[in-house]
């Protein structure tokens, strides 16, 4: 599988420009390499699952993903932790 992903960071601001479409490229690169690792990793798992195991794990993750949003605390991802 062949996957092409543009990403296009724009920010026009004399003297911060380049600095800050940097800081966007490099968190762009480390989120879709982390996913990607992820996404490898966890191959395992779902390999094999019929279309109505992989819809019951996307329901389960949207509950959970619903319940962080409404309960959970903050999280995220900086670019100067590299």
């Amino acid at each position: 599988m062949t996957c092409y992903k543009l990403v296009t960071a724009e920010f026009k601001w004399f003297g911060l420009q380049s600095k800050v479409e940097n800081v966007i490229q490099k968190s762009e690169r480390r989120l879709f390499t982390i996913f990607h690792r992820q996404v490898f990793c966890s191959m395992d798992d779902w390999y094999g699952m019929t279309m109505a195991d992989i819809r019951a794990i996307e329901d389960r993750t949207k509950e959970e993903l619903e319940r962080l949003r409404r309960e959970g605390e903050v999280r995220g991802m900086r670019a100067e932790n590299e």
